[in-house]
């Protein structure tokens, strides 16, 4: 902790050429210095961490239990930041690491998603995830340092798994999307999105997916509310399906996958493109399990294999 942060980065890289295996718990930098998640996912040989051994990273990466790593993003830094750090994370331990994002309030969820967008491994195969609401508690039990600072209930997580489980390429290519996409607009209602969503998602055929996309183009302000309107939506459409009110009445899970399009809403004059790779946020909404649903913990429910 008496590290400068000049220093700290040059030490960091000098133990992990060396091969030392150390824990900081107490280091805590601005979200612009190089992070030990970084920093280690860089090296050459790999590090292997002893069995048992947790170690935090500037409080931004934070290892908490064995083949999981959690990221808080707050919309500090930029998506394509939080891109490398996501990847690097994805990497480490011989590419066993599953990723949970923390993303903090409208500004962490629009950064979070657009960074899981342009998340690829080298083979061409990509994460599909979940997209779940947290807690406040939640969040400032991850934070980077004690004085920060959470506001409102616009905090989600998105589960990653480790790359192995990613979608392959080929695999993608056969999705076969439906012919109705819901767009989400500044006036759109959560509760009717969500609706909409786990409706359609548990009526369509295996291997088909559903598109709900939104515009990246506009207000900053206008665009953030759009994308957690979005999140908040597909969370409770989520929700509803793997804590349902009645136990007795099918559910159908499903997974996300995010994309950066070139939608069709033609340019108006004062718009800007938010973001490089397209100017439409696109989540794929992909149902696991037969169509119609299946009763959570009964045969045809895919979580037991």
């Amino acid at each position: 902790s008496s590290l400068s942060r000049e220093r700290a980065p040059r030490c960091i890289m000098a133990l992990a050429r060396s091969g030392s295996y150390f824990v900081c718990r107490r280091y805590i930098c601005s979200a612009r210095t190089l992070s030990f998640a970084s920093a280690l996912a860089h090296t050459s040989p790999p590090l292997q961490r002893p069995e048992g051994v947790s170690a935090s990273f500037c409080g931004a990466a934070r290892q908490q239990r064995r083949g999981l790593i959690t990221l808080l993003v707050d919309g500090g830094r930029p998506a394509s930041d939080v891109l490398a750090e996501l990847s690097s994370a994805s990497r480490m331990n011989g590419d066993k690491e599953a990723l949970e994002v923390l993303a903090v309030g409208q500004k962490g969820v629009v950064v979070a998603l657009i960074a899981a967008a342009g998340l690829e491994h080298v083979d061409g195969a990509r994460p599909t995830f979940v997209l779940k609401r947290t807690t406040v508690e939640r969040v400032q039990a991850e934070a980077p340092r004690a004085d920060f600072t959470v506001f409102g209930n616009n905090h989600y997580i998105l589960e990653i798994p480790a790359i192995p489980s990613w979608e392959a390429e080929e695999a993608r290519r056969k999705r076969v999307e439906e012919d109705t996409r819901l767009l989400v607009g500044n006036a759109t209602e959560v509760m009717k999105l969500a609706k909409a969503i786990a409706a359609r998602a548990k009526a369509m055929e295996a291997g088909r997916a559903l598109t709900v996309e939104t515009s990246l183009l506009g207000q900053e302000k206008s665009l953030r509310l759009r994308v957690a309107r979005l999140a908040h939506a597909v969370a409770r459409a989520h929700h509803w399906q793997v804590a349902p009110e009645d136990a007795a009445r099918p559910v159908r899970t499903f997974r996300c996958c995010a994309a950066l399009v070139e939608g069709t809403e033609p340019p108006e004059e004062g718009k800007r493109q938010a973001v490089e790779g397209g100017n439409f946020l696109r989540l794929m909404i992909l149902p696991e399990g037969p169509a119609g649903g299946f009763l959570l913990g009964q045969p045809g429910d895919p979580s037991l294999g």
